[in-house]
């Protein structure tokens, strides 16, 4: 009976042991903790699953565990990778983006225009950033109307995601849109100007001025131009 305690004890420590070792994994930078757990096989895969969904554990493990699964192998985690993006917590779901975005572009494209609503302002701005890494042209319509959605201000306030949406609105830019780039170049927000300057010129096909003059100088010919003035 006591070789068989001695050995169910040992086995515990070396069980805790390896817990310890793979929660320190977890804090070093992401390109070595994708290398030792994908090393560590399937105990690595359900030590990241069980550290996931561990309410008892604080932010920094279980944004970094998500994370971890994105690059480790999203297909094998993506009932987990979803869940979080389910979850009620921001940072989780804000986990969740960043890994999806390494799933089926397809699966990231939806997931990421779903969460363009998401109640947190940070969740919102990585669902932007993963559609212009994306390439989603296709959602173009919508990131126009998040762009004026009132959720993207505090009051009369623009908020920091209204110029990420300007970056990508100007880097899917279709034919058209020259007179919305113009309601930009109008905008109070003075951190879309760059992006509506670079979208109408895609549009337009023109470039007015010189990439070296003041971006104010650019933006007054634009809008002159649009306008029908003259430059």
């Amino acid at each position: 009976m006591m070789p068989l305690l001695l050995l169910t004890l040992s086995s515990i420590c070396v069980w805790a042991t390896s817990q310890d070792n793979m929660q320190t994994l977890l804090n070093k930078p992401v390109q070595e903790r994708v290398r030792e757990f994908k090393n560590l096989g399937t105990l690595g895969y359900e030590f990241l699953r069980k550290t996931s969904h561990n309410r008892e554990l604080g932010m920094n493990l279980r944004w970094r565990a998500i994370t971890t699964m994105g690059r480790l192998n999203p297909k094998a985690f993506r009932s987990d990778i979803e869940s979080a993006l389910k979850n009620a917590d921001w940072y989780l779901r804000n986990a969740g983006l960043i890994a999806i975005r390494n799933d089926d572009r397809q699966q990231a494209v939806l997931w990421s225009t779903r969460l363009l609503s998401d109640p947190a302002l940070i969740v919102r701005t990585q669902a932007v950033r993963n559609l212009i890494d994306l390439d989603a042209h296709e959602i173009e319509p919508l990131l126009w109307k998040m762009l004026f959605d009132k959720r993207n201000f505090r009051g009369d306030q623009s908020l920091w995601i209204r110029a990420h949406l300007a970056e990508a609105v100007a880097k899917f830019a279709g034919p058209g849109r020259a007179q919305q780039f113009r309601r930009l170049l109008e905008d109070r927000d003075e951190r879309l100007h760059k992006w509506a300057i670079k979208g109408v010129e895609k549009v337009t096909g023109l470039s007015l001025g010189h990439v070296s003059e003041a971006l104010e100088v650019r933006r007054q010919k634009w809008l002159s131009r649009l306008s029908g003035e003259s430059i």
